[in-house]
């Protein structure tokens, strides 16, 4: 069977917030995607915007993909996806929590990496600095970071 990453968008900007407008919610959805296919999982994008709460529509669906799809052994979220995920641990019933081998958090500061430790991989990063391309360029960040095989030390230093 093919394992799937499921990955949860930012927040929807109609705007040029974030450089240009998401109106499903923020993602660099290719580096997203490259990201799971270098780790060995076939991407599934939740094509919903990630404003964060426990009861919030991304939440919810992440939830009944969870439920319907167990090749779904990976979550990634980013900025507000990243919040969901933490909503989304909680929530979970144990056979689904134990079925994940991944959890990657980019972009979520607010919560702490403990909130998402459990029995899977973390991947829980800040956003770059903003010499680096800040919020947007966390995507594209952790692919370079993966292939070069180095955690790069304005990441690192933010780690909680």
């Amino acid at each position: 069977m093919t394992s799937t990453m499921l990955i949860l968008r930012g927040i929807a900007s109609n705007d040029n917030t974030f450089g240009r407008p998401y109106p499903n919610g923020a993602l660099d959805e290719a580096s997203a995607c490259e990201y799971a296919r270098l780790r060995g999982y076939t991407p599934k994008v939740l094509t919903v915007s990630g404003e964060a709460s426990r009861t919030s529509l991304q939440a919810t669906l992440a939830l009944k993909e969870l439920r319907q799809d167990v090749s779904i052994t990976a979550l990634y979220g980013f900025s507000g996806g990243g919040y969901n995920i933490r909503h989304i641990l909680r929530d979970a019933p144990r056979y689904i929590l134990d079925r994940l081998k991944l959890v990657v958090v980019l972009g979520a500061p607010e919560n702490p990496a403990s909130l998402y430790r459990g029995g899977w991989e973390l991947v829980y990063r800040n956003d770059p600095s903003p010499a680096d391309g800040g919020h947007m360029a966390g995507p594209a960040r952790l692919v370079e970071e993966y292939k070069s095989g180095k955690l790069y030390a304005d990441w690192q230093a933010k780690q909680p």
